[in-house]
């Protein structure tokens, strides 16, 4: 475990990559999100998403994010009456370990609401505060564009998410 941690700390050291300097950014991704509730389908849904950022440093950055999660509740007589989640916003913040030139790792902590929607009729909308966790990977073609994999999880609602995007640098 030692180990693990004193070359994540020499990789986040290491010279800042080209593709990655500090500057705003814009992202759009799309991707399944799951669930594991009594009240919606477990299927995997769709989700979209865009955020804006700074990449304060060429190891850390933020960003203001938001995210459809297109769950579909249980409806019927026989489906307990509940909630399930519908979308999400908030701000993260991004820790980047370079890899080379072009790729990177990085991790994402954050919180934000989450839009509660009823899968009944006759119940009023609610929002929540959910930290959100998460890793990916990218590869950067250039300063300005990349591309990334990410896996993130909604802890409180519990909703699990895969994406695939595109990051513009300006």
């Amino acid at each position: 475990m030692r180990l693990i941690f004193s070359a994540l700390a020499l990789s986040l050291a290491a010279a800042p990559a080209f593709a990655f300097e500090p500057g705003a950014y814009a992202a759009i991704d799309a991707g399944r999100a799951s669930i594991s509730s009594q009240y919606a389908d477990n299927s995997g849904d769709i989700t979209l998403g865009a955020a804006l950022g700074y990449q304060y440093t060429s190891n850390l950055g933020f960003e203001f994010y938001t995210r459809s999660l297109s769950l579909d509740p249980f409806r019927g007589a026989f489906a307990p009456t509940g909630y399930y989640p519908d979308q999400h916003y908030g701000v993260a913040v991004l820790a980047t370990a370079h890899l080379d030139d072009h790729f990177r790792a990085y991790g994402r902590v954050g919180i934000g609401r989450t839009s509660m929607k009823p899968n009944r009729s006759g119940l009023d909308n609610h929002d929540q505060t959910d930290p959100i966790i998460g890793v990916g990977v990218g590869y950067a073609f250039n300063r300005n564009w990349s591309i990334q994999l990410e896996g993130s999880y909604l802890t409180k609602s519990e909703v699990s998410l895969i994406t695939a995007g595109v990051r513009w640098q300006f």
